[in-house]
């Protein structure tokens, strides 16, 4: 079989050997490349790059939920000219929307919209989950606020710490997505675990070392999920790797001596792969092929899934 100019520019940009667009050139289109890209499963590490596409940034931009309630949020998107799916990231405890933006440029520029939210970063997490609610169903139902090439069929949650709890509440009480990724979650309050039990969507969790950090009732999530669950830790990771620099450690440090910038890009692969393989079919089926290769190359461990409610079905490594 004959290959044609986008398959042959996709495995080359898949094994190095490509340029990015520029911006005198026409812009992509993106359905073949993400097909393409779930088709071959390269390795991991190719996910620590960017991707093809290039990204425009519209940042501190704000938004009017309602009378009372502006919140601000960065946004990144692939130019490109198909829709593209949506990506919302909400941050965890004592930090902001600037501590995920290297995760949202990578996001971008695989072929998607991403919004980073700024949100209360301490005691109001229950709040904050109807506010990422609120948030979905206006960018589902007014699209056009971020655009004309906005796919609102294809909505994908990230949360870090608790931030986590504030998207598994927004799922609980019906945001219009299909699935979540959680980085090194947090259970906030005893309302996270009842949300959990109504979520039946892919949710990858994405953890941290437990022998380095213990994100405080990290096994709810995946005791308590109705739908698949996809379940790794990073090596020698701790609980700020799984975002960018804690925006804590920076304020009080003018350091965050707590990350590695080695595992906050191995953290940033797995969202992007987590997040390129929902998004593709709504399942976790990619995320599953990825990791399990990278649990047997030791990149990952206590990679777990189930479905279902029933025990996990398989321990890919320990």
């Amino acid at each position: 079989m004959s290959l044609g100019p986008i398959q042959i520019s996709i495995i080359l940009l898949l094994s190095g050997c490509a340029s990015f667009p520029s911006a005198q050139k026409p812009l992509p289109s993106a359905g073949p490349v993400v097909a393409k890209i779930v088709l071959l499963a390269p390795e991991m590490r190719r996910f620590e790059e960017l991707g093809p596409f290039a990204v425009s940034e519209q940042l501190e931009r704000e938004v009017t939920m309602n009378l009372e309630k502006i919140i601000v949020v960065d946004h990144y998107a692939a130019q490109t000219q198909d829709k593209l799916p949506i990506v919302i990231i909400c941050h965890g405890n004592f930090s902001g929307k600037n501590a995920h933006r290297n995760q949202a440029r990578r996001l971008a520029s695989w072929g998607f919209h991403v919004v980073t939210l700024e949100l209360p970063n301490r005691e109001q997490w229950v709040q904050n989950g109807e506010v990422v609610r609120r948030f979905s169903e206006m960018v589902h139902n007014v699209p056009h606020l971020l655009g004309a090439n906005v796919d609102t069929t294809r909505i994908v949650l990230v949360g870090h710490s608790f931030g986590g709890s504030a998207s598994i509440l927004a799922m609980g009480h019906g945001a219009p997505v299909i699935g979540a990724i959680l980085l090194d979650p947090a259970v906030v309050h005893d309302n996270v675990i009842s949300a959990m039990k109504k979520v039946d969507l892919p949710i990858v969790l994405l953890g941290s070392d437990p022998k380095l950090f213990a994100a405080r009732g990290r096994k709810k999530f995946s005791e308590n999920m109705n739908g698949e669950v996809l379940e790794i830790s990073v090596p020698k990771s701790t609980h700020d790797d799984a975002q960018g620099p804690s925006m804590y450690s920076r304020s009080v440090l003018g350091v965050d001596p707590y990350t590695s910038n080695d595992r906050q890009k191995v953290f940033g692969a797995l969202l992007t792969v987590g997040v390129i393989g929902m998004a593709s079919s709504g399942t976790l089926d990619f995320a599953r092929q990825i990791f399990f290769r990278e649990s047997q190359l030791g990149s990952i461990k206590d990679t777990h899934y189930r479905n279902s409610r029933t025990a996990f079905l398989n321990t890919l490594s320990k």
